[in-house]
């Protein structure tokens, strides 16, 4: 837990700088999943089930948009989803999500304001753990929605913080009020890390959104 602790220290202390960003996860990937499942972090969990309750087609295009060393994807790929594309920019974490033979193809890129694929060409967006502080920064919502087709789900964990405190949850409100997209379901709060005495505080949720249809 202490070598958890801190990484996320030197994470949170980046302050959203990408190089020292990309550079920190490279050096942690190794580490990276034994890490995360150590730490007692639900996400991935409630972000599987909640593709599994959206998404019926297993040959469903789904974009794992800072997909890391590939946590959610081998899950999903376990559970029998057969057409994972992700996105990361540390080629440490990528080259870790490669080996796991579980995405169809992986690209050095950036979940941000700006991701290279086509408009609505996806049957779903995922995104876990990376819409938080200093990492993915609000406007990725707006690609996200892009990417994905008419009617297609939305499903990510936040942070609490991201939400009131780095523009997340105004650009939520603002994609809503727009009807960009509308809430499907959300799970309950939960610890990010349960196990962290330091780290106990941080808080997380898995939305689900719909990207409004045609």
């Amino acid at each position: 837990m202490e070598q958890l602790e801190k990484r996320l220290k030197d994470v949170y202390a980046a302050g959203g700088d990408r190089a020292t960003l990309d550079h920190l996860y490279d050096k942690w990937a190794a580490s990276y999943d034994a890490d995360l499942w150590a730490s007692g972090n639900p996400y991935i969990a409630i972000l599987a089930g909640m593709v599994g309750r959206q998404v019926s087609d297993f040959d469903a295009r789904i974009l794992d948009g800072g997909c890391g060393t590939g946590l959610l994807g081998q899950v999903l790929h376990q559970i029998g989803y057969t057409n994972l594309v992700g996105i990361d920019p540390a080629h440490g974490m990528l080259e870790l999500a490669r080996q796991k033979g579980c995405y169809q193809s992986l690209h050095p890129f950036l979940l941000s304001a700006q991701i290279a694929f086509d408009e609505n060409s996806f049957d779903a967006v995922v995104a876990a753990g990376v819409l938080t502080h200093g990492h993915a920064p609000p406007e990725s919502l707006d690609e996200m929605l892009k990417v994905a087709k008419p009617g297609a789900p939305i499903i990510f964990s936040i942070s609490k913080i991201a939400v009131e405190e780095a523009g997340f949850g105004e650009k939520m409100a603002q994609l809503e009020s727009a009807g960009s997209w509308s809430l499907l379901e959300r799970s309950k709060t939960f610890r990010t890390y349960p196990f962290s005495e330091e780290m106990g505080h941080v808080r997380h949720w898995v939305a689900v959104y719909q990207k409004a249809s045609a």
